[in-house]
């Protein structure tokens, strides 16, 4: 008996010390990877459509396939299609307008009835979760079906542990979280975990935080929320009264050169294309083909921002017909927009970490100078609160130009801002890459504190950007009392030449001499010429470069500083210091050597014969008394 009891007590003992040697993530982990599947849940438009969808081989309907090519997004339209049908029209916007017409007649078969159903027999593939892992759609040739391939390759995670969502982004949320719930559970069963995360683009954010209303956080571990659309956009406004509207196609295009892996503009595509005219033949499809599309989209209505939702509904929507339509659109206008902060926070005290990640510091595409990341503006997406002019610099939420108070937004020390990152453009950024995968995926990331290299606010670090700049001692966008070097680093994928550093509103010089030549990724570490400011002041570091393609082209980069007087208490959170690198060494000038020696001498010399006339003049008095 007492020998049983021994042997029970022993074996007891060893399990308990089993399992407190296993990972935290194990008692939750079907084949012990110690890593939580990822579910993507795409963006407005980012999921394929078909036409009768439960075929074998249904028609595919979204994107639109011209001349044997699927038109994956606006890059394709305006770097492809809008140029070569301008040319065929010798510029007649008019003919452009009425042959894209004829091109996307399949905007018919996208149309949703009153209830915001659809129409016709279309919709999005059918299947399993197991169906639409990363690694079977590989297997099976379908690749080709993701519109999210630049994030799913980057995330660090093996492809048997990535799906793919598949949502209809022309439904509202109360579709798509349900659709999303029943996918969770299916992922779960497949997976053998007992919970997933999310990594959430855009109008897939906002059905994020719907979700968390509807059905809870229980079966989510981590979430990223990538430029989110929590709060709708301002480019709503704009489409309801689209006189507003004024497309900027310049812009536009180096969104598109970005997404399709450009990083210069290709002139020579455009010679005989006026890109104004471009903007204005863009607006005109707008209006023509998808203003009375979008009127029954579900979706459409949860992006509207809440304060403007009861006016647009009331002049668009009849209460008896569209009364389903509007049913949907109030759960996540008045029940869920309002409330998203505390709904994140719900889900945040229930174990589930979550990130937003937001670009800043641009204009929306329809020309409106708000703050936003071109497609949706940053109190939106965050629930910060944005200025039009520097707010008061009191706390370490606040961005360095001082345009942005992080401590108002719904998840303040979880949400991170890459100034000038276009939208949802996060797979390009080598430090949003890093540090979504970090959070996802490892235990070193919990809050903007968590390390320096990850500040609450960076610039952009895209490889259209070219050159990324920051100053030692300190996190991205200030310049302090510890700043001795100036780090400058290569973003682009090809050689740059360094040709110049100025700056704009401080006296701030960096004595370069000769032209600095940077590899793809290399940083160079310059000295400076400046005093500290006696008082907090904004300049503007602007570097000049080539980019070294087969057509050199040379460009400018301006970044907005925040100098810090040495008499402030710099924050712990503002601090970075680095390891040691080699400075980049100045050119030595023999000639201008000599004379500044010679200039010294001559100093020397003058100072030496004042200093005796004094001392004769001085000996001669003590003389006479």
């Amino acid at each position: 008996m007492y020998s049983m009891l021994k042997r029970t007590i022993a074996i007891a003992f060893v399990t308990l010390l089993l399992l407190a040697a296993l990972p935290v993530h194990a008692t939750n982990d079907g084949c012990n990877c110690g890593l939580t599947p990822v579910i993507i849940v795409p963006g407005y438009t980012g999921s394929f459509l078909f036409i009768e969808p439960g075929e074998d081989s249904p028609e595919q309907l979204w994107p639109p396939i011209i001349n044997g090519t699927s038109i994956r997004s606006i890059a394709d339209v305006l770097l492809g299609t809008l140029p070569q049908l301008m040319l065929d029209a010798q510029g007649n916007a008019e003919h452009v307008v009425a042959q894209f017409g004829e091109l996307m007649g399949m905007f018919e078969l996208l149309e949703l009835d009153e209830a915001g159903r659809p129409s016709y027999p279309t919709g999005v593939m059918q299947g399993q979760a197991r169906d639409f892992r990363w690694d079977v759609m590989q297997e099976r040739g379908q690749a080709h079906l993701s519109n999210q391939r630049p994030i799913t390759n980057s995330l660090d995670i093996p492809h048997c542990h990535i799906y793919k969502f598949y949502n209809d982004w022309r439904l509202s949320h109360v579709y798509g979280a349900a659709s999303l719930h029943a996918f969770i559970e299916e992922v779960i069963e497949d997976s053998g975990h007992s919970q997933v995360s999310l990594y959430a683009i855009s109008h897939g954010g906002q059905l994020a935080v719907t979700y968390f209303h509807l059905y809870g956080s229980d079966l989510i571990d981590r979430a990223v929320l990538l430029a989110p659309a929590i709060r709708g956009s301002n480019l709503a406004i704009d489409f309801f009264e689209s006189d507003h509207f004024a497309f900027e196609a310049a812009r536009l295009l180096e969104v598109a050169m970005v997404y399709i892996g450009l990083e210069t503009f290709f002139a020579p595509l455009f010679d005989r294309v006026s890109v104004d005219q471009l903007g204005d033949i863009a607006l005109q499809i707008f209006r023509t083909y998808l203003k009375p599309l979008a009127i029954h989209f579900g979706s459409f209505w949860d992006l509207v921002p809440p304060e403007h939702y009861e006016r647009f509904k009331a002049q668009f929507l009849d209460p008896v017909q569209h009364a389903q339509l509007i049913a949907n659109a109030n759960v996540v206008q008045h029940q869920v927009v309002p409330y998203a902060g505390e709904i994140l926070r719900q889900a945040q005290e229930n174990n589930t970490r979550i990130a937003i990640l937001a670009g800043s510091g641009l204009p929306l595409v329809s020309g409106n100078a708000i703050d936003s990341d071109f497609i949706i503006d940053t109190a939106s997406t965050t629930g910060a609160r944005v200025s039009d002019i520097p707010l008061p610099y009191d706390h370490i939420f606040m961005s360095p130009n001082g345009r942005i108070n992080a401590s108002d937004a719904f998840l303040p020390y979880h949400t991170w801002f890459f100034c000038g990152q276009y939208h949802g453009q996060a797979s390009w950024d080598i430090y949003a890459n890093e540090l979504y995968n970090l959070f996802l995926f490892s235990d070193q990331i919990h809050t903007v504190f968590s390390s320096p290299q990850f500040p609450q606010f960076r610039f952009s670090s895209n490889a259209i950007d070219g050159l990324g700049a920051r100053f030692s001692g300190t996190v991205s966008g200030f310049f302090t009392a510890d700043s001795e070097l100036l780090f400058i680093r290569n973003l682009s994928n090809y050689e740059v030449t360094l040709l110049s550093v100025t700056a704009i509103g401080h006296d701030f010089t960096v004595p370069l001499h000769n032209r600095i030549t940077m590899r793809p990724g290399e940083t160079k570490r310059l000295r400076f010429e400046s005093v500290l400011p006696h008082e907090r002041l904004q300049f503007t570091l602007q570097l000049e470069f080539v980019r070294e393609l087969a057509v050199p082209s040379r460009e400018t980069r301006e970044l907005v500083f925040t100098a810090i007087p040495a008499e402030d208490d710099l924050p712990a959170a503002l601090r970075f210091f680095d390891d040691d690198m080699p400075v980049v060494p100045l050119r030595f000038y023999p000639v201008r050597a000599v004379l500044i020696l010679l200039s010294l001498a001559a100093s020397l010399a003058l100072a030496s014969v004042g200093i005796s006339v004094i001392y004769r003049k001085q000996v001669g008095k003590e003389m006479k008394k």
